[in-house]
């Protein structure tokens, strides 16, 4: 025969089934806000890890390999190709079943790649379908992948002028298919900065030669005419100091999208992204302030931008320029 619980019992197992939800409620809660914390830091330094990396690249050939291998959290594969006005070289590849050996020996007329040409003459990101007749059958034979397969270009542009495209797919192992379009636009971007400053730097450490001689940097070229050189070695240094403070702001714009936008609505960015400004500021004042002290703060113009160029949302509590 059934029987009932008393009301008093009934009530205290009521009362302490509802005390222990609420104890496990609180707990989960602390733990994903745990979690969430660790996983911003975790992606924070993961930034500042590739960004530190890249700033130390002293060949456009590094750059190229840190571009292609920064790519890995980003696009399940990718390839990256030099670009010359008349053809398509194979430069690095991850994540694809094609031998470097291979991959390199490619040397396709642009003509036969129209995808790619239109990427580099467009000076902008393509999406397309990864068929012969658009990405060429070169491409399609040497990566491996399906023709159906959605690709993705990314022009690294230096000086107006296209001289790599980076390609992505999402195909891959199961459950690594997967591009991060606005993550690898900002690794282009990054690159072309470096590149860049590299042929400065180049410029400014090259044998001076009567009248305006050139000066060519192995692997992707870039021409630049060598002037005085404490004036260049400056202007690198101020030309790095900006890439950083770009790049770093960008990645929290990129990866921080939801807090950006609580920070303005707060008007206190600062509060809400306190350890990864903090963070930028503490690199920015090691490897640049401590350099030239009469470098920019090139982050607190590019942080005042993130604010929507209001240097009152960045809240009351922001410690300013640090110059």
């Amino acid at each position: 025969m059934a029987t009932n619980a008393p009301a008093p019992l009934s009530r205290f197992l009521h009362d302490r089934f509802s005390e222990r939800a609420g104890q496990v409620e609180e707990q989960c809660s602390e733990a994903v806000a745990a979690a969430s914390v660790k996983a911003r830091r975790a992606a924070n330094e993961e930034m500042n890890q590739m960004m530190r990396r890249l700033r130390e690249c002293r060949s456009t050939d590094e750059i190229g390999a840190w571009l292609v291998d920064s790519t890995s959290s980003f696009a399940s594969q990718a390839a990256l190709f030099e670009i010359t006005p008349t053809s398509l070289r194979g430069i690095r590849s991850r994540g694809f079943p094609v031998e470097l050996d291979r991959f390199e020996e490619l040397d396709i007329p642009l003509e036969r790649a129209p995808a790619f040409a239109h990427s580099a003459q467009e000076r902008d990101t393509v999406v397309a379908i990864g068929s012969p007749s658009e990405v060429s059958p070169e491409v399609v034979a040497a990566l491996g992948h399906a023709p159906d397969d959605k690709v993705y270009l990314y022009p690294v542009v230096i000086e107006g002028k296209t001289v790599a495209v980076l390609y992505a797919t999402a195909s891959g192992a199961a459950g690594r298919q997967f591009v991060d379009g606005a993550a690898l636009e900002l690794l282009t971007q990054a690159v072309a900065s470096a590149a860049q400053i590299l042929s400065l730097e180049v410029a400014a450490q090259a044998p001076r030669k009567s009248g305006d001689g050139l000066v060519k940097i192995d692997g992707i070229e870039i021409q630049v005419k060598p002037r005085a050189t404490p004036a260049i070695l400056q202007q690198a240094r101020e030309a790095r100091a900006r890439w950083y403070a770009r790049s770093v702001v960008a990645g929290i714009r990129l990866k921080r999208k939801e807090l950006v936008a609580a920070g303005r609505s707060e008007r206190n960015i600062y509060k809400v992204l306190k350890p990864e400004i903090d963070a930028a500021r503490r690199t920015y004042r090691q490897d640049f302030l401590a350099v030239s002290p009469v470098i920019v703060d090139h982050l607190n113009t590019e942080l005042i931008k993130l604010a929507n160029d209001d240097a009152n949302l960045l809240g009351p509590d922001y410690p300013g320029s640090m110059v």
